[in-house]
């Protein structure tokens, strides 16, 4: 039988990057974690590491939120044992692929992840969340989600229905205690694909980069002061706000270019990998991030 006094934050998509860094950060705040990943994530070892660094309470589940019945599952699983009062929807998957030639789970995988999963979930939990005192949603967009983008064309405008979705919600909870604020990061160093794609692009681009710690401590900070809208880094801000400010065409063909460029370094990439021994393959698994 849950414990209405003791209270958790669920995050999604918590094994590596920036789900990590927020639970990293949460911890070091003394919040209690409930930690969800993809299956064989390793995700308990981290579970183990911040009990015992932070003596907090933990709870770990590996799971696949792209199927329906396990999204229903979990949100069962929580809301039956645990009083939550913070819900972090950050898992996601993004990617850079010419549109015609990407897999059809690849895409369908994406538009279930980062689209069906956190409305779900955020439906499925919301009740509980509106019956405590004070309470908070934080959903992880992009910058991606203020234009169209060549080349990703589908995380873009999973990206845009998040961001949306986010501002819709928090004018519906204005009168509640529940706050909702959404996450809009640019580019992060998270691991060794992003850092090939990252590290292709122009010096301007690279001076948008940020760590995953640096943008989880900007976050949750302002998160729990409200801010509806969150654009960690000043770099960020600028070119938010210089995307708003030229007009859609032009920051397709803008896109078009960058993105182009980072997909030839994503094939250079590959085609550099596929020349290794067989033993020095990377893992090839989709990253949520």
């Amino acid at each position: 039988m849950k414990d209405p006094g003791c209270l958790y934050t669920l995050i999604t998509g918590a094994s590596t990057g920036l789900g990590k860094a927020f639970a990293e950060e949460c911890a070091g705040r003394k919040m209690n974690l409930i930690l969800i990943s993809l299956p064989n994530e390793n995700l308990e070892v981290l579970c183990e590491k911040l009990r015992q660094t932070y003596q907090i309470k933990v709870h770990c589940r590996e799971t696949d939120l792209t199927e329906l019945d396990t999204v229903l599952e979990i949100a069962d699983w929580v809301t039956t044992n645990f009083t939550v009062n913070m819900l972090i929807n950050n898992a996601g998957i993004g990617g850079t692929q010419i549109f015609v030639d990407s897999e059809i789970d690849y895409l369908d995988n994406m538009i279930q992840l980062n689209i069906r999963a956190m409305t779900l979930l955020t439906r499925t939990l919301l009740p509980e969340l509106k019956k405590l005192n004070s309470s908070y949603i934080l959903n992880v967009s992009s910058l991606a989600a203020f234009s169209p983008v060549p080349y990703k064309t589908i995380y873009p405008a999973t990206k845009a229905f998040v961001h949306h979705f986010t501002r819709g919600l928090e004018a519906e909870l204005l009168d509640s205690n529940v706050s909702v604020s959404v996450l809009n990061p640019g580019p992060i160093m998270t691991n060794a694909d992003v850092s090939t794609r990252i590290n292709g692009q122009s010096f301007y681009v690279k001076l948008s980069i940020m760590t995953p710690k640096q943008i989880a401590t900007i976050a949750i900070g302002k998160m729990l002061k409200g801010k509806s809208v969150i654009i960690p880094g000043i770099m960020n801000q600028i070119n938010a706000f210089f995307i708003r400010l030229v007009t859609e065409n032009f920051r397709i063909s803008v896109g078009t270019r960058i993105f182009k460029r980072e997909k030839k370094n994503c094939d250079e990439s590959t085609d550099n990998r596929s020349k290794q021994p067989s033993w020095k393959q990377p893992d090839k698994k989709t990253i949520a991030s």
